[in-house]
């Protein structure tokens, strides 16, 4: 009996846990490229070109941006992130950000944040938050973009939380009986 209570109680548990399956694309809206040149500081974009999996709620990897050269420079563009998901629902995700700042090799003035901060795809969610560009001393200039990815649990997993309760309480109920 209590491998049985056990085994419904992991079910209903994993109902809500989901993966999420992505890829991302950027490019800075002045050249419509994945990198922008000022006065011989680059700011770059590398993107999530290979399809990648994450179990919701979680965070996940949305891309990378790298500051490099050393020279002093003022930058001002658009940034657009693009998520196209294919798991748990097929969809596409679009969000911006300014690129504002003043940048050197060993400051960055630079802090992306996105609008919206959360927009849905399918049954995810996608939250972005405020973050600070590296500059070229830390870290190779570096810095990962990141996503907080939830999901809403489909009709099938809110059954199956559902029938494995009906069974707890079913078990717990011939044991109150004995």
């Amino acid at each position: 009996m209590k491998k049985l209570a056990l085994a419904l109680l992991f079910c209903g548990a994993a109902a809500f846990a989901a993966p999420v399956t992505y890829t991302t694309t950027g490019s800075f809206l002045s050249n419509g490229l994945t990198s922008i040149t000022v006065n011989g500081a680059t700011v770059s974009y590398t993107g999530v070109t290979v399809a990648d999996t994450v179990t919701a709620p979680s965070y996940a990897n949305v891309g990378e941006f790298t500051i490099s050269g050393n020279a002093s420079a003022t930058f001002s563009d658009t940034f657009t992130l693009v998520i196209s998901q294919t798991v748990p629902s097929t969809g596409t995700g679009v969000t911006s950000s300014s690129i504002s700042g003043t940048v050197s090799g060993s400051s960055s003035g630079i802090s992306l944040s996105f609008a919206p901060s959360t927009f849905p795809i399918g049954s995810a969610t996608w939250t972005m938050s405020p973050t600070p560009l590296a500059p070229p001393s830390t870290n190779g200039g570096v810095t990962t973009l990141e996503a907080y990815v939830t999901t809403t649990p489909e009709p099938a997993s809110v059954g199956l939380l559902g029938a494995s309760l009906l069974g707890l309480g079913l078990a717990f109920r011939r044991r109150a009986v004995k």
